[in-house]
């Protein structure tokens, strides 16, 4: 008997499929019960992240508005698990408590150790590492935008093979957030508008005072190029400056260094105003 409030849809974005985490996150899912039922790599289209945006809740405004950056730069890798061992009625769907109790918030601030995005974090500083379908309700309309096929074609694939995973190397890699950020401004305006001495620590991470600071360093930056480079940075900040504008202005970074810089300048104002 099918029984739906047993899976989950996760999906671990270009972002962390470029760090090489699917395979650790199948594995931190598989011990907290969850085994991998089904994977499949595919590149997110405008459909696809349409219909999975309708998932997005709080900070869903933002999310939409980066997703094409998201979602060009890479493959993403949907996971189907199934939730192992009996559980009461009253802990809910997989699907649920995926969501909510183990992926975490996505502000810094208030993610709580012990969930996904605590333990991984990811390449900006509001973890946009997965999305994870949120209700036994949704299951079926992400299966077919995910696996090209309803749910119930997809728990038939008892032993599935999850390809692609097992040569996913077994390596969590600390990542340069601030650094790199500040890196890819000075080549854009010049190292006497963009001061390393502005800026946090590596070692603070995605961290409420480290958020705040970098967002000051970025205000200050802007002031100091000023003319059409400030307005170009500002409108980073503000939401006004698409990715497209931010990456004619910095040509000389690669690919992955400029989506971390515009899509963690893009989150700055977010993350610091939310108390």
């Amino acid at each position: 008997m099918l029984e739906p409030d047993r899976f989950a849809l996760l999906i671990v974005k270009p972002d962390g499929v470029a760090q090489h985490l699917t395979r650790l996150i199948s594995h931190w899912t598989r011990d907290r019960g969850y085994k991998l039922h089904g994977f499949r790599e595919l590149i997110l289209n405008p459909k696809h992240q349409l219909i999975l945006d309708m998932d997005t809740h709080a900070g869903g405004r933002i999310d939409r508005q980066l997703s094409e950056v998201f979602y060009s730069l890479g493959p993403a890798h949907a996971l189907l698990l199934q939730r192992e061992g009996s559980r009461s009625s009253d802990e809910g769907s997989a699907a649920a408590e995926l969501a909510g109790r183990f992926i975490g918030d996505a502000l810094p601030h208030r993610v709580r150790p012990g969930t996904l995005r605590a333990d991984f974090g990811a390449l900006n500083p509001v973890f946009n590492l997965v999305h994870a379908t949120n209700s036994t309700d949704n299951l079926d309309r992400d299966a077919r935008a995910l696996f090209d096929r309803p749910l119930v074609d997809l728990l038939g694939l008892n032993g599935a093979r999850p390809d692609g995973i097992a040569q996913t190397p077994h390596l969590l890699r600390p990542f340069r957030l601030w650094s790199t950020v500040a890196d890819v401004l000075a080549t854009w305006l010049g190292p006497e508008a963009v001061r390393p001495i502005d800026w946090p620590a590596d070692s603070h991470g995605p961290s409420h005072p480290a958020v705040g600071a970098a967002l000051m360093a970025c205000v200050r930056a802007a002031q100091r190029a000023g003319g059409e480079d400030g307005e170009v940075l500002t409108g980073v900040l503000d939401g006004s400056t698409s990715y497209e504008q931010f990456a004619r202005q910095v040509p000389t970074v690669d690919t992955w260094r400029g989506y971390l810089a515009y899509t963690t300048l893009r989150h700055l104002t977010l993350c610091a105003d939310t108390q």
